[in-house]
């Protein structure tokens, strides 16, 4: 910051905005990688069982002040075999679908890495 604060009120404010920034960067650099990371889903050949792609369409991302989120939405209306989305997405993550799993575990360590990146060059 390079800066003298006069009150606590300025440096409070100063380190708020710092962190909303840092938390808007990382947000939106993690919802990238969440797309990248779904997407690669979807480089495995999809055989005979052909895919609709609402997994690639279900990363979403909601950010106000120092508070953020990322998630797939699992409303979307897909409910092959009965099973509700939450439950197919599950069996996407785990392998248990034709398509590259663990897309969700990637981006967990992703987002880790995108706040440790983000914050840290705001505060060192």
């Amino acid at each position: 910051m390079g800066v003298i604060f006069t009150s606590w009120g300025a440096l409070k404010a100063a380190i708020q905005k710092e962190c909303e920034e840092a938390l808007q960067e990382a947000m939106e650099k993690s919802y990238e990688d969440t797309k990248n990371n779904v997407n690669d889903f979807y480089t495995v050949p999809e055989g005979d069982y052909h895919r609709i792609g609402a997994l690639k369409e279900s990363p979403t991302m909601f950010v106000s002040g120092m508070s953020g989120e990322l998630s797939l939405n699992t409303g979307y209306g897909y409910s092959p075999a009965g099973r509700d989305t939450n439950t197919i997405y599950n069996y996407a993550e785990s392998g248990g679908l034709i398509g590259n799993g663990g897309f969700w575990m990637k981006t967990e360590a992703d987002v880790q890495k995108n706040i440790n990146e983000s914050f840290g060059k705001r505060f060192k």
